[in-house]
């Protein structure tokens, strides 16, 4: 139940995180629909299934320096610093919606894809999420295989759930959303992932 409950929390805290994603998913979503925008996501997911396999693989090559508080202190202090400068970025960052761009409006379902695998591929926050995480919360802890599985399966069901709930929303408010919209989004999801890189950095320090 623990690692259940750890994994919906941050799966909660991805819901909220509307950056570059949120506006593919719902850009797509009001141009084209609900299942491109769906198409979308799952190339989203394809992505962080891989990206979450890599994180496993790399860390584990190195996991005999996990119990190296200067390891342990470098990667919570370093990853805490890196959120905190991308949400201050998001908390400023003026977001803006254009429904001219056909960068991304691909005409056939692999271009739809291969949109939100990219976005989220080329996302740095990826990365750093699914490193902190895994470094911190599996291989930190030693957690075993099987709640590994319902840890970062339930962090991926929340994710999963979320995005097709954009999706659907967004198809259905197509006429209504606004950029001031994404601009508040945005701007609290900034803030949630100051507060989320404060108390990483916390939680390490507590540790020592």
């Amino acid at each position: 139940m623990q690692y259940f409950l750890e994994g919906l929390g941050f799966g909660l805290f991805l819901t909220v995180s509307m950056g570059p994603i949120f506006v593919a998913l719902t850009q797509t979503s009001l141009e084209k629909g609900f299942w491109p925008g769906t198409t979308v996501g799952i190339g989203v997911w394809s992505s962080d299934l891989i990206i979450i396999g890599s994180c496993l693989s790399l860390v584990n090559l190195v996991k005999h320096l996990i119990n190296n508080t200067v390891f342990n202190l470098g990667m919570g202090i370093g990853g805490g610093i890196v959120m905190i400068i991308i949400g201050i970025g998001m908390f400023f960052h003026k977001a803006s919606i254009n429904y001219n761009d056909k960068q991304y409006s691909a005409k056939n379902y692999l271009g739809f894809w291969m949109k939100g695998f990219l976005v989220n591929t080329l996302n740095p926050f990826t990365y750093v999420f699914w490193l902190a995480v895994i470094s911190t919360y599996v291989f930190g802890r030693g957690t075993n295989i099987q709640n590994t599985i319902i840890f970062l399966g339930t962090i991926m069901l929340v994710i999963i759930s979320s995005d097709l709930l954009k999706v659907g929303l967004a198809s259905y408010i197509r006429d209504r959303l606004q950029e001031k919209h994404i601009k508040w989004a945005t701007n609290i999801s900034g803030v949630f992932l100051i507060i989320f890189g404060l108390v990483l950095m916390i939680r390490v320090l507590m540790e020592l």
